[in-house]
C-alpha cells in the first residue's frame, strides 16, 4: 500500500500504540540510527546457545523507543530454525499485579493455543499428567473450570480443545480479574515451585520437539512484552526476588524490563547475565557534540515517508525534518506528534499538515508535561539538560519512565531533556540558571 495521501488515512496511519508486526511496511532499521546492535546482539545470544541451552534474556528501553517492533522482527532474524511464542502480557494479565506463577501459567496456556492452531499435537500420556498435577495443586475441579467465564475466548477459537488448555485459560483469567482464589493459588504453585517448573518444562520440551517434527523450528522463543508496565515494585519484586525462577523456563525467553528497574542498584546483570537495553534514535552525533547525527535523522525522516505522502501532506515538505527534531529521538512521540497534527489541520479545514498543526502538536503534549511535573522536577531536569546526565534517585527514574528526560547509548552514554520538555517556561526559567556564567576578561 502506498503512503497516506489524505489526513484520514494518515490519522491511520499513525498510530503511536501500534506496534508493527514482522515484515510490516512500516518497518525501519534503526540499526545505525541508535548507533547501537542491541537487538542483533538478541539474535546473537540465542543462536550461540548450544543443543539443550535457553538464553533468558532482559531487555529494556523507553516506553516508545520500538522494544514491542523490534522483538516482532526476531522471529524473520532467525529465521526457519525458530518458533516464537509472542505474549502481550497486558492481554492476559493484570499490569499492576502481575506474579511470576502467573506467567508460568500463561506459558502454558498460550503454548497449547499455539500448537492447536498450527496442528502439532502432544501426547495424551503427556498432557494427562500435566493437567492432574496442576488441577492437584490449584484445587480446580471439572465442574469449576467448565462453569469458568475466562474460558470463552478458547471455546469461541474453533474445535474442540483439551480440557487442560481450558484449566490455564481459567487459571490465568482468575489472575487478570484479580479472583478471590488468585492469593491462595500463587501461594501454592510458589511452595510448590519445583513442580511447577518440572510441569511447565515438560510441556515446553515436548512441544519444542513435536514442532520440531513437524518443521516448524528447533528453537522455541517466547518472548513476554510489555512487562516494562508493571509498576516499579512490581517489577523489582518480579525480576530481583523471582529473576531466577523466570530463567528456569526450558526454553528461549525475553522479558521486557522497565527502564528504572534496569538501572535499579540491586543490579539487573546480577540476575540476568544476558541483558540489552534499546536506545532512543540519536539525533546528535554525541554527548558533547551538537552535530547533527544524519543516520538518525534519515531514519526518523523515513518513518513518516513510509507513511505519509510528504510532498501532498506536508506544506512544505521539509517540515519533515521539524517533526523529527521535536521527537528527540523517541519513534512513539514522533508518530504522536504526526497524529496530533493530522487532528489539528482537519480541525481548521485543511488539507496538509502546516507549521501551526505542529505547533499545536507540540504544545499538546508539552502541556500533559506541564499537567505532570512537580515544581522540583524542573531543578533535576535543568541539571541533565546541563550535564547530559542523571542521578540514581527515585525522581530521576520517574522521570526517565515518563519520557521528561531521554537516553541515548552506544559508544557512549548520555541522557537529554525531551524536547517538548525543554519549552516549558518553568524550565527555561532554570536552564537559564544552571548555565555557567562567562567571566568578564
Amino acid at each position: 500500500m502506498p503512503p497516506a495521501a489524505t489526513l484520514r488515512e494518515a490519522f491511520q496511519a499513525t498510530n503511536p500504540q501500534q506496534s508493527l508486526p514482522s515484515g510490516d511496511r512500516y518497518y525501519v532499521d534503526f540499526t545505525a540510527a541508535r548507533n547501537s546492535r542491541a537487538t542483533d546482539y538478541l539474535k546473537q545470544m540465542i543462536e550461540n546457545c548450544g543443543e539443550g541451552q535457553n538464553s533468558p534474556i532482559a531487555f529494556s528501553g523507553h516506553r516508545g523507543c520500538g522494544k514491542s517492533t523490534e522483538l516482532r522482527q526476531l522471529e524473520k532474524a532467525l529465521g526457519p530454525s525458530c518458533f516464537m511464542l509472542y505474549l502481550d502480557v497486558v492481554n492476559f494479565l493484570d499490569p499492576l499485579d502481575v506474579d511470576y506463577t502467573d506467567l508460568y501459567l500463561l506459558v502454558c496456556r498460550q503454548l497449547l493455543a499455539s500448537l492447536h492452531t498450527n496442528n502439532v499435537s502432544l501426547g495424551e500420556g503427556l498432557l494427562r499428567d500435566v493437567e492432574k498435577w496442576f488441577m492437584d495443586v490449584t484445587k480446580e475441579t471439572k465442574e469449576s473450570v467448565e462453569l469458568s467465564a475466562g474460558i470463552s475466548a478458547e471455546a469461541k477459537a474453533g474445535g474442540e480443545i483439551p480440557f487442560i488448555a481450558r484449566l490455564f485459560a481459567k487459571l490465568t483469567a482468575d489472575a487478570k480479574a484479580g479472583s478471590s482464589r488468585v492469593t491462595s493459588t500463587r501461594q501454592e504453585l510458589d511452595h510448590q515451585f519445583r513442580g511447577l517448573s518440572s510441569s511447565t518444562n515438560v510441556l515446553l520440551t515436548a512441544a519444542s520437539q513435536a514442532l520440531q517434527d513437524a518443521g516448524k523450528g528447533h528453537r522455541l522463543l517466547v518472548v513476554f512484552d510489555n512487562l516494562d508496565r508493571l509498576p516499579p515494585d512490581k517489577s523489582e519484586t518480579l525480576f530481583f526476588a523471582h529473576g531466577a525462577q523466570l530463567q528456569e523456563m526450558a526454553c528461549h525467553a525475553v522479558y521486557t524490563v522497565s527502564i528504572d528497574t534496569y538501572y535499579s542498584r540491586r543490579h539487573l546483570g546480577n540476575v540476568f547475565p544476558n541483558h540489552q537495553i534499546l536506545p532512543n534514535v540519536k539525533l546528535r552525533a554525541g554527548k558533547s557534540s551538537k552535530e547533527a547525527y544524519q543516520p538518525g535523522i534519515d531514519a526518523l525522516l523515513e518513518v513518516i515517508g513510509k507513511r505519509l505522502n510528504v510532498e501532498a501532506l506536508l506544506q512544505p515538505p521539509t517540515l519533515a525534518h521539524d517533526f523529527v527534531l521535536r521527537s528527540g529521538g523517541s519513534i512513539r512521540q514522533l508518530v504522536r506528534l504526526l497524529r496530533e497534527a493530522v487532528q489539528s489541520a482537519q480541525a481548521r479545514g485543511l488539507a496538509a499538515l502546516d507549521m501551526e498543526a505542529l505547533e499545536d502538536a507540540a504544545r499538546s503534549i508539552q502541556q500533559d508535561y506541564e499537567r505532570m511535573l512537580e515544581p522540583s522536577d524542573y531543578k533535576l531536569l535543568a541539571h541533565t539538560g546541563t550535564t547530559k546526565g542523571i542521578e540514581k534517585s527515585e525522581a530521576y527514574m520517574l522521570l526517565l519512565s515518563n519520557l521528561a528526560i531521554l537516553e541515548y547509548n552506544g559508544r557512549e552514554l548520555w541522557h537529554d531533556v525531551n524536547p517538548l520538555v525543554e519549552s516549558i517556561d518553568a524550565f527555561q526559567t532554570l536552564a537559564r540558571k544552571s548555565r555557567p556564567k562567562r567571566h568578564r576578561g
